[in-house]
């Protein structure tokens, strides 16, 4: 059975073991989110896109400028990858338009294996060997994985150069 997320009104805390966000539609419509983590699975009611916004602004920054980012540096302007926290590596990837309620959000780190199932439809297979089906062809997902490690490896190449011994001390623990 799927745990509630939230605790006292606080909003869902996208972590390391989150794997992916799937919209859920309530009997009378209303939009939820299943919150896939590597042991176990939550419920929020705030709207996929709605976790992501909140996470961006958690960990410093706006979706609005997580893409614009991700425009300026890879030029990717549709269903760009987006960095929820450089410093901890969690970067996730929008399956269809954001804008779209339907929209699957999932990690890019947490990704193993994309296996199709038709010309049309994979099974997303996670760290931990669970899996969701999604109506996408293996190529378009492999894209979408990959323009997101490319993005990702651009950016952790341009922190290690710009690392500085104040950086260092501010960075790392």
């Amino acid at each position: 059975m799927d745990k509630k997320a939230e605790n006292q009104g606080n909003q869902y805390e996208i972590h390391g073991d989150t794997m992916a966000l799937l919209p859920i539609f309530q009997e009378y419509g209303e939009l939820l989110t299943k919150v896939l983590e590597k042991h176990q699975t939550l419920v929020t009611s705030e709207k996929p896109k709605g976790v992501i916004q909140y996470n961006c602004r958690y960990y410093g920054s706006s979706y609005r400028g997580r893409k614009d980012g991700a425009t300026a540096i890879m030029g990717y302007r549709k269903r760009a990858p987006i960095v929820i926290s450089e410093h901890l590596g969690i970067f996730f990837i929008p399956l269809e338009s954001p804008d779209n309620e339907s929209c699957i959000w999932i990690a890019q780190a947490h990704v193993k294996q994309v296996k199709p199932t038709s010309p049309d439809t994979s099974d997303i297979i996670f760290s931990n060997d669970t899996f969701i089906s999604v109506n996408q062809g293996k190529s378009a997902l492999e894209t979408k994985i990959h323009r997101a490690t490319h993005y990702r490896f651009v950016l952790e190449l341009r922190i290690k150069e710009k690392k500085t011994p104040y950086s260092r001390s501010f960075i790392l623990p």
